[in-house]
């Protein structure tokens, strides 16, 4: 799906997902995929998870649905669920794209594909008011799949459930207001307790033994996540993750995705370096106010200690960890060489560095011997062009990610690079506001000029002060005598 070929489906209904869903999709990607049903079908798409990069009018990382495949049709971004959408005609284009800049989760939709009326459905099906058929677990999810909203009428028109109104359960059975259906249903007992939310206030996971959870890991590289993701961590849980890796080097862990309840008492992620949880060695601290965003935390050896803590009043999506040794290549990358990193074969030749030394885009086919690429079919600039503040290509990438500057430049923290004349001007050229950090304290000539004439002026005024007084107080004397 991602590249030149988009991927074809035929099938009826199915699920599509952005690339590592739900871990954070890779930047600088594109892929499309050409959904095609039956002659006079048409196509419903339902989203189930989105969290896509915002930007102004989606310019950054977009999902586009469309009937044509080169003209757009629907464009999102953001975190919100976006609205369900319905096709005109038996085939559907989804496009998705991400710059070089911040990745999210991505995203998860379904589709389904199915005659505008039907007389008849399956009894898995919801039968619309208008005749069409939808998956019976979209019904009541507050998003209007049939496209005339009977699918979330039924539920408005429903009567508020109340306890007293509900049939007693069997003796095996508890009751719960279910958290898929919002309505009160009786569950058999053995979902008590088995880690998984399934009532709405928690009632089936309230008042349980804590879960076992956590591990040691001790390899180079590895994953782990909280108990049930992506799904609902349980109430009350209490996992602790040993990193040992064996090695000398710095461990780097990521949370490629966060989010933490934050009622109650509030949910909370600790970070120590090293095995033992000793409060002098604590990294950070993570809870609800660090949820959407991707974290790094680097130790300063080789091992890690995470602890996940939750109160029972209330539960979230939780998170998904990577980790690695600095320096050491997943079984997927390309060592750079040297202590200088790593990169995948999709980020081979692409116009951006992710080598300092640029061995990614070193020796690419589209350029000659010492050039290297704009982008995958752009033109190409030397060596001395790189990093110099000056923009050669037309997307930039000439500028971006640079590990290190032409001689009369300013290296910042951000990997940019800046006119060393700049460095000290008072402004933040660099962005980051690097090339202002640890400046000499330097008075301008005009405020010394004007210091220099106030207190002139002020002398003047003493001095005819002073002889005011002294005229005053002579002639008072001249009177008395």
């Amino acid at each position: 799906a991602c590249g030149d070929i988009p991927e074809q489906i035929r099938s009826p209904s199915g699920t599509i997902t952005s690339p590592g869903w739900p871990s954070e999709y890779p930047a600088r990607i594109n892929c499309s995929w050409y959904i095609h049903a039956n002659p006079g079908e048409i196509i419903t798409i339902s989203f189930q998870d989105f969290d896509v990069q915002g930007s102004r009018r989606c310019s950054s990382d977009w999902l586009t649905i469309g009937s044509y495949k080169n003209i757009e049709g629907y464009r999102a971004c953001g975190s919100s669920i976006p609205s369900p959408y319905i096709s005109s005609q038996d085939h559907v284009w989804i496009r998705f794209h991400s710059d070089d800049s911040i990745s999210r989760k991505g995203f998860r939709l379904a589709y389904f594909a199915g005659k505008s009326d039907e007389p008849n459905c399956d009894c898995d099906q919801f039968h619309c008011a208008n005749g069409k058929c939808i998956p019976e677990s979209w019904k009541c999810n507050n998003m209007d799949e049939c496209g005339d909203n009977s699918d979330e009428e039924i539920c408005a028109k429903a009567n508020p459930p109340t306890v007293s109104a509900f049939q007693p359960c069997a003796y095996n059975q508890f009751q719960c207001l279910s958290r898929f259906t919002k309505l009160y249903t009786c569950l058999p007992e053995s979902l008590k307790c088995d880690g998984n939310i399934d009532c709405l206030d928690l009632g089936d996971e309230i008042d349980c033994d804590v879960p076992t959870c956590g591990q040691w890991l001790k390899y180079f590289y590895g994953t782990f996540s909280s108990p049930n993701y992506p799904d609902f961590y349980p109430p009350g849980s209490n996992c602790t993750w040993l990193i040992d890796t064996g090695d000398h080097r710095k461990v780097i862990l990521r949370f490629t995705d966060f989010k933490l309840d934050g009622t109650g008492y509030g949910d909370y992620v600790k970070i120590y370096d090293g095995l033992e949880e000793n409060p002098r060695r604590l990294l950070r601290v993570l809870t609800a106010f660090d949820s959407h965003a991707p974290l790094t935390v680097v130790s300063s050896s080789g091992q890690i200690r995470v602890h996940f803590c939750a109160d029972k009043v209330n539960a979230a999506r939780g998170f998904n960890a990577t980790y690695q040794v600095d320096g050491f290549c997943l079984p997927w990358e390309i060592p750079c060489g040297g202590n200088w990193g790593c990169y995948t074969e999709q980020q081979r030749c692409d116009g951006y560095w992710h080598c300092p030394n640029g061995r990614d885009e070193t020796n690419c086919t589209m350029c000659q011997r010492d050039e290297f690429p704009c982008s995958r079919n752009g033109v190409c600039y030397p060596r001395s062009d790189r990093c110099n503040y000056q923009n050669h290509c037309p997307n930039g990438s000439d500028e971006k990610n640079c590990f290190f500057c032409q001689p009369g430049n300013f290296h910042c923290k951000n990997n940019r690079c800046v006119f060393e004349s700049w460095v000290c001007d008072s402004q933040d050229d660099c962005g980051d506001g690097s090339d202002e950090e640890n400046c000499p304290v330097i008075v301008p000539t005009r405020v010394i000029t004007a210091a220099v004439i106030g207190s002139l002026i002020c002398g003047l005024l003493l001095v005819i002060a002073l002889g005011c007084t002294c005229k005053l107080y002579s002639l008072r004397m001249f009177e008395r005598r």
